[in-house]
């Protein structure tokens, strides 16, 4: 019984100096249920609780910038290991024209702060080439890419949405939903103009930012070979 005394003062007094629960722990052999129980009512002086919520909010931010900066080497380690796997696909492919167009493409109509793989353009063709690109390079068929069109609202009824995908040869469940942008026009200044078409990949954060180093690599390749 007097041990279990003298614990508890112990843990009354290690409290008082601030120690967090965890800290006491190591110092006086209880459960934790039982040193909750000795300490839950514990009265403390105002400065004795300024000094415990000073303790907890300085190990609070000790953890936040722990956790940051385990998570900022993690992403790092992910960057380098991309880059080593950009860096060797490039040697790879970089000799294939349809490589180098494509990331030209890409450099010029490409999302480069999304979330993902976003190709954007009105020109059908180009559109096509893009897909041909994704297939040869990711391994991805037209099936699992998804599209978007991008056009004025007083020309929905063309449904030019049906056009862009016997063109692309994308299968229309793969739309997502028209945006219609806004215009003060009824009539067309471009009769032949059928919107503007994106193609997005999913989950695809990884290859946008491997087609960016691809981009880099391909400047630091003509600088070097001309």
């Amino acid at each position: 019984m007097k041990t279990k005394v003298r614990e508890r003062n112990a843990a009354v007094r290690l409290r008082k100096k601030g120690l967090s629960y965890n800290e006491i722990l190591k110092e006086v052999a209880v459960s934790k249920s039982t040193l909750s129980s000795w300490l839950k009512d514990l009265p403390l002086t105002w400065s004795e609780k300024r000094y415990l919520r000073s303790r907890r909010d300085a190990n609070i931010s000790r953890g936040r910038i722990k956790a940051a900066t385990a998570n900022r080497a993690r992403r790092l380690n992910r960057e380098a290991e991309l880059f080593k796997e950009a860096k060797t696909e490039f040697k790879r492919f970089v000799k294939d024209p349809l490589f180098q167009v494509g990331i030209a493409l890409y450099w010029a109509e490409g999302a480069k702060r999304s979330d993902m793989f976003q190709f954007s353009n009105s020109d059908p063709q180009m559109v096509v080439l893009m897909l041909l690109w994704i297939k040869r390079f990711f391994g991805i068929e037209k099936d699992s890419v998804f599209a978007r069109l991008y056009m004025h609202r007083p020309y929905a009824h063309e449904n030019w949405e049906k056009y862009w995908a016997r063109e692309l040869s994308v299968p229309e469940r793969n739309f997502r939903k028209t945006i219609y942008k806004p215009t003060g026009l009824l009539i067309k200044k471009r009769p032949n103009y059928k919107g503007c078409l994106r193609l997005e990949l999913p989950k695809s954060t990884n290859l946008r930012r491997k087609t960016i180093m691809w981009s880099n690599l391909l400047v630091e390749h003509y600088k070097h070979n001309g």
